[in-house]
This record gives C-alpha cells, sequence and structure tokens, in this order.
C-alpha cells in the first residue's frame, strides 16, 4: 500500500511538471481484473508500458492492491502498448497512438484483463511475423516476443508447448516442416532470452488444424499462427 501512495505522488508531480511545460500529455486509468469474474486479483502486478513500434520499455506503473486501479501518464508524439503482468495469470497487450495529441487529455476506464493460467489452456501470440515463404523472424515480431519473455519469467514454473500452424498454401508435407520450422524459430528466441529449453516442447501442426475458411484472405490470415499451451503449471 505505501508503494502505491508513493506511486501516486510521483504521478501527481509529474503532471505537475508536464502542465507547466508546452508537451500535452495523456493520463491513463483503468483497472487490472481477474478476466474470469472481473474482480481484482489478490497477486502482485505490475503494468509495463512500452514504446511501439521498437518495443522499448517505458515503465513500470504498480497497481492499488484494494481496487485494481492504476494510472499512467505517457508524452505526447508516441504510440504506445501497455499491459498487466502477474504471477498465475495471463494479459494481451492493448495500445494507443497519441502521435497526434495537441493538448493535456484523460482517458478513463482503460481495464486490462488477466486471464488466470490453466492447464491445456491455449493462446495465440499476435504479431509474430515470418519472411515469405521462411520459418525467419521478422524484426517486428520482437516486441510480442520480447512480452512473452516477461511473462514466461514472471510465471517461472509454467512448462510450454509452442505450436505453429500454417493455410493450406503448401501440401501436407511442406506444411508440417515449415511450422516446425517456425515454431523451433520462436523456441531458439526464447532460448536466446534465457528461457531454459526444458519449459519449452515445440510443434508443428502444419494445415490440420484451421481456425477460417482457406478460401478466403482473412481466414487464411486466421490459419497463419503461433499459439502456447500450457502443459503444466509446475516445472
Amino acid at each position: 500500500m505505501y508503494k502505491y501512495f508513493i506511486t501516486i505522488a510521483l504521478l501527481l508531480s509529474s503532471l505537475l511538471s508536464f502542465s507547466q511545460g508546452s508537451k500535452p500529455v495523456v493520463l491513463i486509468s483503468g483497472k487490472v481484473l481477474n478476466e474470469r469474474n472481473m474482480q481484482p486479483v489478490d497477486v502482485d502486478v505490475k503494468v509495463i508500458y512500452e514504446i511501439l513500434p521498437e518495443g522499448t520499455e517505458a515503465g513500470i506503473a504498480r497497481i492499488n492492491p484494494v481496487d485494481g486501479s492504476y494510472k499512467i501518464i505517457l508524452p505526447y508524439g508516441k504510440e504506445y502498448g501497455y499491459m498487466a503482468f502477474a504471477e498465475g495469470y495471463y494479459s494481451v497487450t492493448k495500445s494507443l497512438d497519441v502521435t497526434n495529441l495537441d493538448k493535456y487529455t484523460e482517458i478513463e476506464e482503460q481495464n486490462l484483463m488477466l486471464a488466470p493460467l490453466k492447464k491445456d489452456q491455449v493462446a495465440r501470440l499476435n504479431n509474430i511475423f515470418f519472411k515469405e515463404g521462411t520459418a525467419e523472424l521478422e524484426s517486428s515480431s520482437y516486441p510480442e516476443l520480447n512480452r512473452f519473455v516477461e511473462f514466461l519469467k514472471t510465471n517461472k514454473k509454467i512448462i510450454i508447448e509452442i505450436g505453429s500452424h500454417t493455410d493450406n498454401t503448401l501440401d501436407e508435407k511442406k506444411s508440417l516442416e515449415l511450422t516446425q520450422k517456425r515454431a523451433q524459430s520462436v523456441v531458439d528466441y526464447l532460448i536466446s532470452k534465457r528461457i531454459k529449453k526444458t519449459r519449452i516442447q515445440v510443434k508443428g501442426y502444419g494445415l490440420h488444424v484451421p481456425l477460417g475458411f482457406n478460401n478466403s484472405k482473412e481466414g487464411r490470415a486466421l490459419n497463419n499462427r503461433i499459439e502456447f499451451k500450457i502443459i503444466s503449471l509446475k516445472s
């Protein structure tokens, strides 16, 4: 609780400083809630915000442990992503573009949802890109992968599977080979960031688990994806 009040004091001080200057800022506020019951979570939570598209960390905010509320200040001129991290939960990134902001702005009710982890849970890793027809990661994938690294470091005990899927552009054999290599590329990146390889399994599913119809661009986009699956919650 003491840390939270210190954070609020620093926040108010920053607001005063910005208000006396010429550069507009945006004040974002909301709550971090359990996705299942819409209640504050009873574990330590931090909200990380970063500059996009580079994924450079811009700051960390703590939440009020009583009601799950948070506040962050962002200077204008950038696009930002922000997300909550807590042991035992998974969060999806939210983004905000304040490139053209020309006055002080308050944006409220920007709630961040945390989904409790459970065995066999599957979630998509968004914004993972490969060079066309290859297993080589595009550099634009690094911010999303770095967020996932932070998630794995927060949840040190879980064992996961990285699964890769594709559409029916290639035949069955080639699609299996490509997805296996793409999953391995993601795993190699995670290992390079000091995630133990014993915590990660690799699986290429080829074209066998589609989410959409392959006769449309939208359907193929759904089918070309990287997912992670919770194998175990205890290492």
